[in-house]
């Protein structure tokens, strides 16, 4: 038995993107992947316990420091409170050391401003396909991206990718990226047959109804200035806080849409769709307008310095 795979399956310290990282690297598949383990009182052994399997394995790892994570706690009237949950670590796994040199290659170039040769690294640390990488490069340009999409067709696009490739995790090129389905196509087989469980509860399609309050809309912000990249827009892409629980959580989601505006503070009645790593919220109706949104939080949920 892979003890190690056993662990990841019945641990709860990993999100489900997270699992289907370890799953994909343990087949030998990545010869690489950062993951973030999340321990809480209920779980405080996890840690240990995955350290002792990657040694078993002898897996190449390298830890960052601890930081504290936040989630919502409770929404009351116009008030988002956020509460300490937790401690995460952040895991950069190798297949051997010459990967372990080769992020230290990429974290270098990282921290010395060299765009184009961290992500070309991070291509071959990863085992992303070519055409994928060299169109996240291209991305990188603002004025490029501004040049080759509308707000509408950027944000569309990285649904379609996230809704058409569901068992990769690199951004894909395009909906017809053929490298891309290939992949995707070779990892759900992989994924089915090492952890059946897994599958069937990373496949499931769930559902639940709620009002969700916007929380604010993207855009891409300039280097220069921090000026949002579209001032004029064919579409809004929003951020939805749902303002009840789902098993046992508040959920945040992206919702994006064609013609609708909606203020910030705006609750809305609907239903989420959700199925892999991605949802799709249908909105019933305006309900009303939440005046002054606010956030009491300390920490950011995640984030990672190198």
């Amino acid at each position: 038995m892979n003890f190690l795979v056993d662990f990841v399956e019945k641990s709860d310290a990993f999100e489900q993107l997270d699992k289907l990282k370890l799953f994909l690297f343990a087949a030998r598949i990545k010869p690489a992947t950062f993951v973030a383990l999340k321990i809480t009182p209920k779980n405080i052994g996890d840690k240990f316990h995955f350290e002792k399997h990657l040694k078993e394995k002898n897996i190449v790892f390298k830890v960052d420091k601890p930081k504290s994570y936040e989630e919502i706690v409770k929404i009351r009237k116009n008030r988002i409170v956020w509460a300490i949950k937790g401690t995460w670590y952040g895991y950069d796994l190798f297949r051997n050391k010459a990967y372990q040199n080769l992020f230290k290659k990429y974290v270098s170039y990282v921290k010395k401003g060299k765009k184009d040769k961290a992500d070309l690294t991070a291509g071959r640390l990863y085992g992303y396909p070519s055409c994928c990488v060299k169109n996240y490069i291209k991305e990188n340009d603002f004025d490029w991206v501004k040049k080759n999409y509308s707000y509408y067709e950027y944000y569309k696009k990285l649904h379609d990718v996230e809704r058409k490739f569901p068992f990769i995790v690199h951004t894909a090129c395009s909906a017809k990226c053929s490298a891309s389905k290939k992949l995707n196509t070779q990892y759900r087989n992989i994924i089915k047959k090492m952890s059946p469980k897994f599958y069937k509860e990373f496949t499931k399609k769930k559902s639940f109804k709620s009002d969700f309050i916007v929380e604010g809309e993207n855009n891409l912000l300039t280097e220069i200035g921090q000026t949002p990249l579209w001032i004029e827009k064919d579409g809004h892409e929003y951020n939805l806080i749902a303002a009840k629980k789902f098993n046992n959580h508040y959920y945040l989601f992206s919702h994006l849409t064609k013609d609708k505006v909606y203020a910030h503070g705006s609750l809305l009645s609907g239903k989420a769709e959700m199925q892999y790593n991605h949802a799709d919220i249908k909105i019933n109706k305006l309900k009303k307008i939440i005046p002054n949104i606010l956030h009491i939080r300390q920490f950011k949920v995640l984030g990672r310095k190198y």
